[in-house]
C-alpha cells in the first residue's frame, strides 16, 4: 500500500482487479467469437439420435445395410459387439428397428438393435444355455467357449412369455 496525500492505493490488489477483468473481457470476447465463427458443417443426412426401420441385410464388399423405403444405408456400430450383430447370418433378411445416429462419413451408427416379429419389438441378444450367461454379441461363450445362441426378448412387459430362439 502507499500513501498519497489523504488516499492510501493498494497497487497489487488494483492490479489483480484490473487483470482480472482483462481475462474476463478476453474470454468473453472469444466466447462471442467462436459463436459467430463456428457454423455447422453441411452433412449428406441429418445428425442426432434418429430411427431407422426396414431389412437388414448383407452386401458383399459394403457389409451390412438396411432397407428402408427411401433407400439403403451402410452400417457402423457403435460397439464392436454391435457391428458383430449387424453381420450375424441369423439376422439377415430380418425386419430390424435401429436406433442412432447419421455420421458424416455416410454410415449410420448403431447404438441399439431391435427386429420385428408381427408389429412386436424385440431386442437382441446371445445366450449360452449350459452357462446360462447372456452376451452382448455373436461367438462362443465366455465360460465354456461353446457357441451362443440367437435370442430375442420381447420388450412389451406384457409378452414376457415368449422368446424368440434361432
Amino acid at each position: 500500500m502507499q500513501c498519497i496525500g489523504p488516499l492510501t492505493v493498494d497497487w497489487p490488489g488494483l492490479l489483480t482487479f484490473r487483470l482480472r477483468r482483462a481475462g474476463l473481457a478476453a474470454l468473453l470476447l472469444c466466447g462471442v467469437a467462436l459463436g459467430f465463427g463456428a457454423a455447422p458443417a453441411q452433412a449428406a443426412e441429418p445428425t442426432g439420435e434418429h430411427v431407422l426401420q426396414g431389412q437388414l441385410l448383407f452386401i458383399q464388399g459394403t457389409g451390412p445395410v438396411v432397407k428402408t423405403a427411401a433407400k439403403e444405408y451402410p452400417l457402423a456400430g457403435r460397439y464392436h459387439y454391435i457391428f458383430q450383430t449387424l453381420g450375424d447370418k441369423r439376422l439377415r433378411n430380418d425386419e430390424v428397428r435401429l436406433e442412432g445416429s447419421f455420421q458424416a462419413d455416410g454410415n449410420f451408427r448403431v447404438d441399439n438393435i431391435y427386429t420385428l416379429h408381427h408389429g412386436e419389438v424385440y431386442r437382441v441378444r446371445y445366450f449360452c444355455e449350459t452357462c446360462n450367461i447372456v452376451g452382448l454379441g455373436p461367438g462362443k461363450c465366455v465360460c465354456c467357449q461353446q457357441p451362443t445362441e440367437l435370442q430375442e426378448v420381447p420388450v412389451n412387459k406384457k409378452d414376457k412369455k415368449i422368446l424368440i430362439t434361432h
